[in-house]
């Protein structure tokens, strides 16, 4: 029975546009869903906004593809559409030589997803760089400004609209649209008659009817839409994207840290951030008469001239978090501010850094030593600030200089170095006194701000006395975290330091300006109770436990100064939380760098940012895999980016912020936060430290949750389940792959996104493996047993097609073998059993493995050179440069060829280290060999390596003399394997350089050849 037609995620993707979006994504910091509250290995908002999309849209190149569906695309996508933005790539342009893409539906669509701009693609023909900003068109979904952009959101949702309901009795693409219209116009005809509704905070009959009118209006709209589920929500990327698709979206996690997160993320702004009319009398009972009168002029209403009669405010959420937060800012400074002294011209510092100290272990000496491994507090190119020690005797101070810092660290490696006598102490007894009395702490600087930047300074008298007493004796122990730290390496607490318990994460000072920050966060939260209405209320609370988490983010005695940014960083650069020896204490009460005001601004920006969407995901705080949490087959799509066995331990570090969530939001949030930390048990982790110590029963925990979820979401979804991996090895295919046919589904397509990339010029060439995948998979029947010859001959066959197929769409390298992984295992998920001869199940490492040798034969079949050249250009596709096994390169040499790894050795093809052997670059083999490719008769490869070397050199006399001796004319073969190996060299290379040069200089080279046969012919007239 046919499942319909095929979904676009299933055939095709536009894989090198969404990834360059993704890797823009990392930096984007205004109004970005990662500014509200850390989590972890959030997957990029383009990637997850193509995946929901692409998941959700047939194919309108599928047979199966309903008629109405591909006039939809036509009428929104195709030429009528004001210069024709999504027209296909006149030339491809990641693709070395002039390569049409053909005008048809299925590229119009995934042109809508993602298109390079024309400003990048003429740029990068001729080797100029593009801002990042600039890099995709302006008229592509996953673009970062497209969030906004009511028209291309409105494209793709009129798409979804009529993709999932052409297939019932509505075939008429007009129609469908004509619906959209009268449903959208319901949702902001209610939304205007309510949001202009004065004093709409108070629940009147009028304004009951009013909101019930937009709920309805919303809930029709959604109902006709598409539903979008994601059971390891995390911090809510996918279903914030699936929502603004407008489709019903449904997010799970476990952790009660994430759940709040998310509701902080996608579901608060987009429910409460909407504009408000207060009367006068009104707002000044809520806000009081000074706030009326901080009022912006422009935000001011007036009936019939005279004074002001009332006020519009934007986003009612926005302006209550921030008027609610300062407003706890101000009560904290009242009881604590002098605990934070100003200077004699009245500003306040940035930070105090601070280093902790153990005693020298030699007996006579003893000196109190700050555990420092560098001196520098700044380190820039234009500004270097350093802390100079001045040792005498058994006494140390510093000064600050400016300059380049000469003086050896104290803390080398696994030993602390005494200044004053030169002892080395072993960092084993450091750990000992730290166990058994604590390291010591030495207010070391001062960090201000000044109109050239940030200023340093030793600390004054009064700054040392705040800080050493008093303090200890206003804290509140309630108020304090008691909680035991989990012992893993990982964490502090199992690595010998005595750390043991959250609250030892933070100095005196530090602890108490959280407790009275979460004093004044309970007085509010009854002054707001008391006068809203719960749930608003609720999310405006949970906001300033949100703000009160940053806070704690960056005010623990182990986040770091970054001397290169000068900024204050959180503790979790490496996902774990590790001993720190110096510290940055932000000052809350700054309004700079670290400060509560500029914690703050992060929030609001965030919630003016997304408020913008009509529509919020619906969050639960519970384990996925209870087939009864939805009815079957009720999920239209599920997507998902799942844990990767023991790759980030998320219960263990995120307990940081449960235990002060616990004491800001339990009486609010019981059920969430019942336990006295976060769920292990049942997470889907592969964490030994949760299972005694047992790693395999720790994987098998992992493998078999991870099955169990998949086994629920099969039952639940419809249609298309879409899973984001953030690992490419042959284990985590393994294991992805048990996971999804042994929950009776089966992997449809599979594409290679690289959303990891570092901050640099991102080239859209070459064939770097990229860092993660996405695969679509369907329910299936699976057909009994099959022999290991049957579904090889079956793989081979289907490869060998989609290696043709995806070349056409421009895929190369790494991204195409990706895409062959899936159509390999699609062809191997449709049995029950896959045998070999001897009665053995077939593996899925064997399975990747056929995989390779399929794309490999498909690559090299249409190479017309020698079997030298074609493994090289065969080989450079699949693996680049990097190194492979030595078993791995003899399997492949004898795949259509008839080649020996030792012979390929011995011409400088492969180079051997150890069990490993890596593609020889052109460089080495031309220092091997410095006469390569002089020999007319040598190998292509040879030739071309010999022509891109003669081209590097600038040696053009040389080099048009050896294009003339091999007959590279334009219609010659040279040519031909050139451009085979250019598109497939590793983008970045000085190869991929050299051959994409040679490449562009092809016309003027083939002239200057043919010229220089020509004055070789007179020249041998001449010489008779």
């Amino acid at each position: 029975m046919s499942q319909g037609p095929k979904k676009l995620i299933e055939v095709a993707m536009p894989i090198r546009e969404v990834s360059v979006e993704s890797v823009r994504d990392k930096s984007i910091r205004h109004g970005h869903i990662s500014t509200l509250h850390l989590w972890w290995a959030r997957r990029p908002l383009p990637v997850c906004r193509a995946v929901v999309f692409a998941s959700l849209v047939p194919d309108p190149l599928d047979p199966e593809c309903p008629k109405a569906f591909r006039k939809a695309v036509d009428a929104i996508l195709g030429r009528s559409v004001s210069g024709d933005p999504y027209r296909p790539y006149e030339n491809i342009p990641w693709t070395v030589v002039d390569d049409p893409m053909e005008d048809n539906l299925r590229n119009r669509l995934m042109m809508f997803i993602g298109k390079f701009s024309d400003r990048f693609i003429q740029n990068e023909r001729v080797g100029k760089n593009t801002p990042v900003k600039d890099q995709i068109s302006e008229y592509s979904l996953i673009k970062w400004e497209s969030r906004h952009n009511k028209e291309v959101l409105h494209r793709a949702r009129k798409l979804i609209w009529v993709a999932y309901h052409s297939g019932s009795s509505h075939e008429d693409a007009d129609a469908l649209l004509t619906e959209y219209e009268q449903y959208w116009n319901k949702i902001e005809e209610a939304e205007s008659r309510y949001y202009t509704l004065i004093d709409r905070d108070r629940e009147t009959p009028k304004v009951q009817d009013a909101k019930l009118a937009v709920d309805e209006a919303i809930a029709a709209f959604q109902n006709r839409m598409p539903s979008v589920f994601d059971p390891f929500a995390g911090g809510g990327a996918i279903p914030l994207e699936a929502a603004r698709l407008g489709c019903r979206s449904y997010g799970n996690d476990l952790n009660p840290v994430a759940h709040i997160i998310q509701r902080g993320s996608v579901e608060f702004p987009q429910k409460f951030g909407k504009p408000i009319r207060f009367s006068r009398e009104r707002f000044i009972t809520r806000y009081g008469k000074e706030a009326w009168r901080n009022l912006p002029q422009e935000d001011l209403l007036y009936e019939n001239g005279g004074d002001a009669t009332g006020v519009y405010i934007a986003n009612r959420l926005a302006f209550d978090v921030d008027f609610y937060a300062r407003k706890l800012l101000k009560m904290a400074e009242e009881e604590i501010g002098h605990f934070y002294p100003e200077d004699e011209h009245g500003k306040k510092p940035i930070a105090y850094y601070w280093a902790r100290t153990a005693r020298c272990a030699n007996p006579s000496c003893r000196a109190e030593v700050p555990l420092l491994k560098q001196f520098y507090l700044c380190k820039k190119k234009d500004k270097k600030v350093y802390l100079k020690p001045i040792v005498e005797e058994k006494s140390i101070r510093f000064r600050i200089e400016y300059g380049t810092s000469n003086d050896e660290a104290w803390v080398e490696g696994n030993s602390l170095r005494c200044p004053c006598c030169g002892n080395i102490t072993p960092i084993k007894q450091i750990k000992e006194q730290s166990q058994k009395t604590g390291l010591g702490l030495w207010q070391i600087a001062v960090i201000e701000n000044s109109s050239s930047g940030k200023r340093y300074r030793l600390p004054n008298e009064e700054e040392l006395k705040l800080a050493k007493h008093e303090v200890i004796q206003k804290l509140d122990e309630s108020l304090i975290p008691q909680e035991d730290m989990i012992i893993t390496p990982d964490m502090v607490s199992g690595r010998g330091w005595g750390i043991t318990k959250w609250k030892d994460l933070f100095s005196p000072r530090q602890l108490l300006a959280i407790q009275t920050l979460i004093q004044k966060h309970s007085e509010i939260k009854q002054e707001l109770f008391a006068d809203v209405n719960d749930d608003y209320a609720q999310s405006v609370v949970t906001y300033l436990a949100i703000l009160i988490d940053r806070i704690v983010a960056i005010q623990t005695s182990f986040g770091r100064w970054h001397v290169g940014r000068e900024t204050l960083e959180h503790p979790f650069a490496r996902q774990a939380i590790p001993m720190i020896f110096d510290y940055p204490e932000a000052n809350i009460f700054s309004s700079t760098t670290g400060g509560f005001k500029n914690q703050l601004f992060w929030i609001v920006t965030y919630i003016d940012s997304e408020s913008w969407n009509h529509f919020h995901s619906v969050c639960n705080n519970s384990s996925s895999g209870d087939i009864n949490q939805f009815p079957h087959k009720s999920i239209t799509a599920t997507v998902t980016d799942p844990p990767y066995y023991d790759a980030i331990a998320y219960a263990d570090i995120s307990d940081f912020f449960y235990v002060w969530m616990k004491r800001t939001l339990a009486d609010m949030y019981p059920l969430n936060f019942a336990t006295p930390q976060t769920p292990k048990t049942e997470e889907c982790t592969a964490l030994k430290h949760h299972h005694s110590g047992e790693v395999k029963k720790a994987y098998q925990h992992f493998e078999n949750k991870l099955k169990n979820i998949f086994s629920a979401i099969e039952h639940q979804t419809s249609d298309i389940v879409s899973i984001m991996f953030a690992h490419q090895s042959t284990k985590a295919w393994t294991t992805l792959c048990n996971s999804i046919l042994g929950a009776n589904m089966n992997i449809t397509g599979s594409w290679a996104i690289d959303t990891e990339m570092a901050n640099r010029s991102v080239s859209i060439a070459g064939a770097a493996l990229a860092s993660s995948v996405t695969v679509s998979c369907r329910p299936t029947k699976k057909s009994g047993f099959a022999s290991f010859q049957e579904v090889r001959t079956a793989v081979t066959e289907v490869i060998r097609k989609e290696v043709k197929e995806l070349y056409d769409m421009g895929f190369r390298g790494a991204d195409l073998l990706t895409a062959c992984f899936g159509q390999a295992v699609s062809v191997f998920g449709a049995y029950e059993h896959v045998e070999k001869n001897d009665g053995s199940e077939v593996k899925v490492s064997e399975l990747l493995a056929l995989a390779r040798d399929a794309a490999f034969q498909a690559i090299i079949s249409d190479i017309e050179a020698d079997e030298y050249t074609r493994f090289y250009i065969g080989w450079c596709n699949l693996f680049g440069f990097t190194e492979t096994q030595h078993d791995e390169v003899r399997r492949v040499t004898q795949i259509g060829l008839s080649l020996d790894v030792s012979d390929l050795e011995q011409h400088h093809i492969l180079q051997k280290s150890g069990n490993s052997q890596q593609l020889m670059p052109l460089e080495d083999r031309i220092q091997y060999n410095p006469k390569l490719g002089t020999n007319k008769s040598e190998w292509m490869l040879n030739h071309i390596h010999r022509a891109m070397y003669l081209f590097n050199k600038g040696n053009r006399d040389m080099l048009i003399s050896h294009l003339h001796t091999i007959g590279a004319t334009n219609g010659s073969s040279f040519w031909r394997v050139l451009t085979s190996l250019s598109e497939v060299l590793p983008g970045g290379t000085d190869d991929f350089k050299a051959a994409s040069e040679l490449m562009a200089n092809q016309k003027n080279l083939v002239r200057e050849a043919l010229n220089y046969q020509a004055r070789q012919g007179e020249q041998s007239q001449l010489d008779l």
